[in-house]
């Protein structure tokens, strides 16, 4: 018979204990409990030479994918939301590193003082300002909403829900910089951005061109997704 469970000589990794009571009480969705534990034992396996795992080793790491390869939107976005729901918790702290990277500690006393040093360096937390306005670097990035409104136009509310789930799922500053791309190449439109993101999301936030979609495709789209909220018949694009 096979030995079942953990074998004798197995390695222990430190876990704070209020993750394995009270805190865990909180947590609901598999992503974000993955992602912490993910989180933890990278630090751990670190031994003190860094206390942080920067989101490009965590879109990259075979143990998160492989378990989290089975919902919407593929293992990529779900790292990252698990990873955003962590820092909305306040069990992961999330901050940008100095060349641009984002870098997550754990809310630990040494994670704590990780952390603080980095901010010295001159570069904000992603997610301390109380208004919900993110400070990178010294300049203010503003939420989804506005810059939808700077770069686009005035919100739809049927898009509302689209963005404010973006923005629970992507890194504060990967949507800016989308925003700033699709504004570069004249293509001020949310499904221009969305793409973006999914690609940063699936192939890495500097791989390749943004794939071409044509305005006419644009509008055929949400058509399709909206159009029998307004009346119109999907397939011939007139309302019905």
């Amino acid at each position: 018979m096979d030995e079942k469970g953990f074998p004798a000589g197995t390695r222990f990794i430190p876990v704070p204990s209020p993750l394995l009571g009270n805190m865990l009480e909180g947590i609901e969705t598999i992503e974000e409990l993955k992602c912490i534990l993910r989180v933890l034992a990278l630090v751990h396996q670190h031994k003190g030479k860094r206390l942080w795992v920067s989101v490009e080793e965590l879109l990259a790491d075979t143990v998160l994918l492989s378990g989290l390869g089975h919902g919407a939107g593929g293992a990529r976005v779900a790292v990252l939301r698990g990873l955003g729901l962590a820092v909305a918790r306040g069990m992961l702290l999330q901050i940008q590193g100095s060349k641009g990277e984002i870098l997550y500690f754990v809310n630990d006393s040494p994670g704590r003082r990780a952390y603080d040093a980095q901010k010295q360096t001159g570069v904000a937390s992603l997610l301390e300002t109380p208004s919900g306005n993110e400070e990178m670097a010294g300049e203010t990035l503003p939420n989804i909403f506005a810059l939808y409104q700077d770069n686009i136009g005035p919100l739809a509310p049927i898009l509302a829900q689209e963005l404010e789930e973006a923005e629970g799922i992507y890194p504060p500053s990967w949507i800016a910089e989308a925003f700033q791309e699709a504004a570069a190449r004249n293509r001020r439109n949310w499904r221009y951005i969305q793409r973006i993101l999914e690609r940063w999301a699936s192939q890495g936030k500097d791989h390749g061109e943004p794939e071409r979609h044509s305005e006419e495709a644009d509008r055929k789209e949400h058509l399709l997704r909206y159009g029998h909220l307004a009346g119109w018949d999907d397939s011939s694009g007139t309302r019905g």
